[in-house]
């Protein structure tokens, strides 16, 4: 790039910046309005792997497909402000399970075995935890990290650094910045990426602002999640 370019290109920004950020106002966003993206682990079945986007371990935003980490060589960092307990339910059709819906889990169905028979037909019961956390470097919006399966661990681990060890010290849930990594595993369903998380250092006041305020918008309810027919498909049972 020449100088005069980089001088327009500077130039440009500044008027961004100083005389149009502010044109338009307060916009009038819901917390209906929001999709959350997630971040996503990459298999070995994974679409964005069989289509050479990105490699096995990559951590991927599922909304723009952009690999924003790696499990094993560029682990994130994230801030966790909001947990859900879910319940993923596939029916049988076939030789495979299909997505059939999911529930909110409650005392009625946290028990619920891994398959079960209901009117003659096969379901799958699959716990997860979703964490709704903040990256550091952008707070624009937040991100959603799943933890199912042999992941599971992390996310219990997780969700006592968050509301166990956190509240026996004084502190709010996302009072410490976490990372993010993985291991990598094998079974007798083939070899895949385990998510890991440990705290790294503590939130700073700007970072738990924007958790604070990110809590109240999704606790308002109606926020979708930007769900992917392309999410690894993994054997995940334990």
């Amino acid at each position: 790039m020449s100088k005069n370019q980089e001088v327009v290109k500077k130039e440009s920004s500044a008027v961004v910046t100083e005389e149009m950020m502010g044109a338009w106002g307060t916009p009038q966003v819901s917390s209906q309005d929001i999709i959350i993206p997630k971040i996503l682990c990459m298999q070995g079945l994974s679409q964005l792997v069989s289509d050479e986007k990105a490699k096995m371990g990559d951590l991927v935003d599922n909304m723009t497909n952009e690999v924003i980490g790696n499990c094993k060589d560029k682990p994130i960092e994230f801030i966790p402000f909001h947990m859900e307990k879910i319940l993923i339910i596939s029916k049988k059709v076939g030789n495979d399970f299909e997505f059939a819906r999911i529930e909110a889990v409650t005392p009625e169905n946290e028990n619920k075995p891994y398959e079960e028979q209901v009117g003659g037909e096969l379901f799958k019961n699959e716990f997860a935890m979703n964490f709704y956390v903040l990256r550091p470097e952008d707070k624009s919006i937040p991100y959603i990290i799943s933890f199912k399966g042999m992941s599971r661990k992390a996310g219990k681990i997780l969700a006592t650094q968050m509301f166990v060890r956190n509240a026996a010290a004084g502190k709010i849930p996302p009072a410490f910045v976490m990372e993010l990594s993985g291991t990598k595993t094998k079974n007798d369903k083939g070899t895949f990426y385990v998510l890991e998380t440990k705290a790294v250092r503590e939130s700073n006041q700007e970072e738990i602002a924007s958790a604070f305020q990110w809590y109240k918008t999704v606790n308002a309810g109606g926020v979708k999640v930007h769900e992917d027919s392309a999410e690894p498909k993994v054997e995940t049972r334990f």
